[in-house]
């Protein structure tokens, strides 16, 4: 059997205040060609479908168009698609009958017995069978982000996700099922995978706790497609079965260097036999300037002038994402309205400006001086050493002038 493993979607995500409907459109139909190539026999998506629990209706008729699409490009394909911590549990239930129909199954919170009184752990087995076969191959343990209120109160997120596939793995072993290749669908930060060290937009941290052991799914699951963090990698410790897929566009800046796509995973009655990946590149790039580090005010304008010009006619739908990176010795109020005019005429999408300051490259006592000695500081020496504190230089002549200029206005 083969699998195809995707998550962290995120439709209707904002970058920097620009509107991604194109870039997820080029995705989605990066991936229907790619199930129509593939010919998978289910497509598993391990949550973090949309970007907010409160999806607006055009990100929520790119999924359901995507689905129509995919099931026909794949005739007899499964779908699995699970809830993840941005994504409304009920939202994503409330049309489970209807897709069920299409065999795409959806779990969106825990599914409860009847009477409510407990878990209903059989509605997050599902049996996939090839495209061609009617008897079931494999087994998919299928479970959303969890919340505390799914699991006894007093457990850490790791407790609780132990119990649940405890559980899980207890109903299966009296399941017709039982013996099945085992595929996993989850949605959690697992120890030893890695995150960016920029931008935590893929940390989560519940009941104080921020990351869980991979192997709280158990043991003799083949593999373990996970959703959550934003880089494709196989999670340390844990070998090629537990692995996430990553998302197919970036979310933050941090993640520029990440690697965009999707895994395949193939099955056969012993197991796991092989995972790769299909690259993807997104609709839009993410550039820096410079590429590596800061650069002074004057270099920037310079590698500002050397961007390709916008053309006529040009809807800008591919230009690339811009992130500016500043080395501040001073503070520079015109800087951005100057970078703003120059990149006027530019074919990018500016997003921000970054400023760093300068490192001291020295360690030693950095302690504010005692309230005692500055009492007896002037305004001026005030602001000179707060300047060198900052910038590790001299307060410059002309913004010397400047600040006695404001204090003398000041005390007139």
């Amino acid at each position: 059997m083969k699998f195809l493993h995707t998550a962290d979607w995120h439709l209707g995500n904002t970058f920097h205040g620009y509107d991604r409907a194109a870039e997820f459109r080029h995705f989605l139909d990066w991936l229907v060609n790619a199930l129509r190539a593939e010919q998978p026999d289910a497509l598993l998506v391990a949550g973090d479908v949309y970007d907010t629990p409160n999806p607006s209706a055009a990100a929520e008729e790119m999924l359901y168009d995507f689905l129509l699409r995919a099931t026909e490009a794949v005739p007899g394909l499964q779908v699995v698609l699970i809830a993840g911590n941005h994504d409304s549990a009920g939202r994503i239930d409330a049309p489970a009958a209807l897709l069920k129909r299409h065999n795409i199954y959806v779990r969106g919170a825990l599914p409860l017995l009847e009477d409510g009184s407990a878990p209903d752990y059989e509605q997050l087995i599902l049996p996939l069978s090839s495209r061609t076969a009617p008897e079931a191959e494999a087994v998919c343990l299928a479970v959303p982000f969890l919340r505390p209120a799914d699991y006894p109160a007093g457990m850490s997120p790791a407790e609780g996700l132990r119990y649940v596939f405890r559980n899980l793995q207890d109903t299966l072993r009296h399941s017709p099922f039982r013996g099945l290749p085992i595929v996993a669908v989850a949605h959690f930060y697992a120890t030893g995978a890695e995150i960016s060290e920029g931008e935590h937009s893929e940390r989560l941290v519940v009941g104080g706790q921020d990351c869980v052991p991979a192997e709280v799914v158990g043991a003799g699951v083949n593999y373990t497609a996970l959703g959550h963090l934003h880089k494709a990698q196989q999670v340390k410790c844990a070998g090629p079965q537990t692995a996430y897929a990553g998302s197919p566009l970036p979310l933050s800046f941090s993640e520029r260097t990440y690697e965009r796509g999707v895994s395949i995973v193939e099955f056969d009655a012993e197991g796991l036999t092989g995972v790769r990946r299909l690259r993807y590149e997104p609709l839009r790039a993410l550039m820096a300037l410079p590429a590596r580090g800061a650069a002074r005010p004057e270099e920037i304008l310079d590698l500002v002038a050397a961007l390709p010009q916008r053309e006529a006619g040009d809807d800008g739908r591919d230009w690339p994402y811009l992130e500016i990176r500043v080395l501040e010795q001073r503070p520079e109020p015109s800087l951005l309205h100057r970078v703003a005019e120059a990149l006027s005429d530019r074919a990018v999408h500016f997003c921000r400006m970054v400023r760093e300051l300068p490192d001291s490259g020295t360690k030693g006592d950095t302690a504010p001086a005692k309230t005692s000695s500055l009492q007896a500081l002037s305004p001026l020496e005030m602001a000179t050493r707060v300047f060198r504190d900052i910038y590790h230089n001299d307060l410059p002549e002309e913004m010397r002038t400047r600040f006695l200029q404001a204090e003398q206005a000041a005390q007139a």
